[in-house]
């Protein structure tokens, strides 16, 4: 089982587009896709505290306060986890994409898990040099948003990674623009 998940983890650095073939021609049930997010959401809320107590001062006090309930971590780690599924697989359906809700839920999850490497790999350096700790977040950020778009495009049978990058981005901004709109409104609505 190890050697099976190492052998994942260098397939999803080097080659990203096997290891979402690996992961998808499983073809887990949409409980396990399920319970890997709960098993990523609660270890990712776990790193992040053990992240906040080796370095408590690099974090913004305002948002300090959130992470002193674990549970809330995990909880909105799960739900943004969810609605990044939702919208790999509702914009790629839109862009003629044929991948499922349940395997979108199960590469997020592997997402996470990659990430929770790294993370953990952050914290032993931020002791060590928080100069190549942050540096390494920066490369955690972009190995991220690179593995996504070729797991986009594998589990939606798009050719180019690539075109998925830029649809990655563009959703990124019309999120963004929507939920200005809507603090906008809601700030309106109370002054």
């Amino acid at each position: 089982m190890q050697a099976e998940l190492t052998l994942l983890l260098q397939q999803t650095v080097q080659s990203p587009r096997v290891a979402a073939r690996n992961l998808l021609d499983r073809n887990l049930p949409v409980g396990t896709a399920w319970l890997a997010i709960s098993l990523m959401a609660a270890l990712s809320a776990c790193l992040t505290g053990v992240s906040v107590l080796a370095a408590p001062e690099q974090i913004e006090p305002n948002i300090l306060v959130l992470f002193h309930n674990p549970l809330q971590v995990a909880l909105l780690q799960a739900a943004v986890m969810v609605v990044m599924a939702m919208l790999i697989q509702g914009v790629g359906r839109v862009f003629g994409g044929a991948g499922r809700f349940a395997d979108a839920l199960l590469l997020v999850a592997w997402t996470e898990a990659i990430l929770c490497v790294l993370q953990l790999a952050q914290i032993v350096l931020v002791v060590v040099s928080p100069g190549i700790a942050a540096a390494l977040g920066l490369f955690g950020l972009v190995m991220f948003v690179w593995v996504l778009a070729n797991f986009i495009a594998e589990m939606h049978g798009f050719a180019s990674a690539g075109k998925v990058l830029f649809g990655i981005i563009g959703t990124v901004f019309a999120m963004a623009f929507m939920l200005a709109i809507v603090t906008v409104a809601l700030m309106e609505m109370k002054g």
